[in-house]
C-alpha cells in the first residue's frame, strides 16, 4: 500500500472508512457534565452532527441533528419529559429515535409510526459525558481509576485542535521530544524571557511493550537506576489513543484525544488529583480553556502543554506522513502505527479490537493501568494554565 493511501486509512474517521470504522468500537467523550444545561447541545464526534440532550427526567439523549421532516436543527429543539421536539414542525422524537408525535397531521396519520431516527448510548462517568455510535450490543464504558477513584478530584482543561487526531495521539509514543521539546525548547523560551531555567536530561534507552489496554511506554534518564518507576513500570497509550501519565504528589493525568471529523479533534486534559487530608470532595468537575494560541494569536511556548499543542498542530491538517524521514528514535511511532493497522485486520476478521471491554468482571471496581507512581519531574514551566491549581480546587469543595 502506497504511504499516501496508508495514512488515509489511518486518519479518515467518518462512517464506512477503517478507521472509522475502528474508532467506533469504544466510548468517546463529548463533554463534561457541567457543561451540560437545560437546553439542547450540539456536538459533532466522527464526522457525525448530533444533538445531546438531558430530558425533563434526566435521562440523556443523543441523535442526529438534522430532524428527518424538513431538516431544521434539532439543537433548536424543545426539551420535554422522555424526548426532544423540533422547533419547526412539533415532531417529537423520544430517547430511542422514535417519533412519537406529528401534531400538524391528521389525528389518524400512522406517519409518526414510520419514521425514527438513530439513537446513540450515552453515559456519565468521572464528570464526563461519554458517547457510542458503534454497532450494537455496546461494549462497557471503561472504568479507568483515575475515572473512578473516591480519592481524587478532578479537573479538565479543553484544547480545541484544527487538525488531525492521529498526529495529537503519536506525540505521546515519541519519548525523544521531551528531552528536546521540553527542556532544550523551554531553556531557550526562559532565556529569552529571563526566567530561570530548568533541568534538562537525556535519556538512555526507550522501550515499548504492547498490553491488553494499549501500549506502555518506558524510558531510563541518563544518571537514574533501572530500579525506577519510569523504567520497570512506564506508563501506558491506551486504545485508541489516549495518553495517561502522572506528575509529582500522585497526580494522574490523562490527555482523552476525541476526533470531532478528519481535521478537527478535543483533547481533554483529564486531571485526577488526590484530595488533601480532610478536605471535603469537590462539589463537580473544574473546566479550563487549554488553548492553542494566545489572545495575540501566539503559540503558548512556555509551557508543556502549549508546546505539544504547537507541534501537533504545525504539522498540517492531516499530516503527510509520505514526506518522513523516520529514525531508530521513531520506533515507538512505528510500533503505533503497525498496532492501529492490526487492529484493522482484527475488525475485518470479526473480532473486537485491543482494549474493548466486554467483561463485567474485568471493570469492578476500576481498571488499574500500569502507571509509575514515583516520578521527579521538574515542572518549572509546565503549568498549563494559570486557574487550575489546588487553590481553585479547594474554593470548590468548599462551595
Amino acid at each position: 500500500m502506497a504511504a499516501n493511501d496508508r495514512n488515509a486509512v489511518l486518519t479518515r474517521v467518518g462512517k464506512g472508512t477503517p478507521m472509522g470504522k475502528y474508532m467506533r468500537f469504544f466510548w468517546h467523550a463529548i463533554t463534561p457534565d457541567v457543561n451540560l444545561r437545560d437546553e439542547p447541545m450540539r456536538v459533532r464526534l466522527l464526522g457525525e452532527d448530533l444533538v445531546l440532550y438531558r430530558e425533563t427526567g434526566g435521562k440523556l439523549g443523543l441523535v442526529p441533528e438534522r430532524c428527518p421532516h424538513r431538516g431544521a436543527s434539532l439543537a433548536c429543539g424543545m426539551v420535554e419529559k422522555d424526548g426532544l421536539v423540533c422547533a419547526y414542525h412539533g415532531w417529537k422524537f423520544d430517547l430511542t429515535g422514535q417519533c412519537v408525535d406529528t401534531p400538524a397531521e391528521p389525528a389518524d396519520s400512522k406517519l409518526k409510526e414510520r419514521i425514527k431516527i438513530a439513537s446513540y448510548p450515552v453515559q456519565e462517568l468521572g464528570g464526563l459525558i461519554w458517547a457510542y455510535l458503534g454497532e450494537l450490543p455496546a461494549p462497557l464504558l471503561p472504568r479507568y481509576e483515575y475515572l473512578v477513584g473516591e480519592e481524587f478530584d478532578r479537573d479538565v482543561g479543553i484544547s480545541v485542535m484544527p487538525c488531525n487526531w492521529l498526529q495529537i495521539a503519536e506525540n505521546n509514543m515519541d519519548p525523544y521530544h521531551v528531552e528536546h521539546l521540553h527542556f532544550r525548547y523551554t531553556n531557550y523560551i526562559h532565556a529569552k524571557l529571563g526566567k530561570p531555567l530548568i533541568k534538562a536530561r537525556k535519556h538512555a534507552k526507550v522501550d515499548y511493550e504492547v498490553f491488553e489496554h494499549g501500549i506502555i511506554k518506558r524510558r531510563l534518564w541518563v544518571g537514574d537506576s533501572e530500579d525506577s518507576d519510569e523504567w520497570k513500570i512506564g506508563h501506558p497509550q491506551i486504545w485508541p489513543g489516549h495518553a495517561v501519565i502522572t506528575y509529582p504528589g500522585g497526580w494522574i493525568q490523562s490527555q482523552i484525544r476525541v476526533p470531532v471529523d478528519d481535521t478537527n479533534t478535543l483533547i481533554y486534559w483529564y486531571n485526577a488529583r488526590p484530595r488533601k487530608a480532610g478536605a471535603a470532595p469537590a462539589k463537580r468537575i473544574r473546566v479550563w480553556e487549554n488553548p492553542l494560541r494566545d489572545t495575540r494569536g501566539q503559540y503558548l511556548t512556555d509551557n508543556l502543554n502549549g508546546q505539544d499543542l504547537m507541534v501537533m498542530y504545525t504539522q498540517g491538517d492531516i499530516s503527510d506522513r509520505s514526506t518522513e524521514n523516520l529514525g531508530q528514535s521513531d520506533r515507538g511511532v512505528a510500533l503505533y502505527r503497525r498496532c492501529l493497522h492490526e487492529q484493522l485486520e482484527r475488525i475485518e476478521r470479526g473480532e473486537d479490537p485491543m482494549g474493548v471491554v466486554r467483561d463485567p468482571a474485568l471493570n469492578e471496581p476500576f481498571i488499574k493501568l500500569p502507571l509509575e507512581r514515583h516520578v521527579d519531574y521538574d515542572l518549572s514551566g509546565v503549568q498549563a494554565s494559570p486557574d487550575h491549581g489546588w487553590d481553585d480546587l479547594e474554593k470548590d469543595a468548599a462551595e
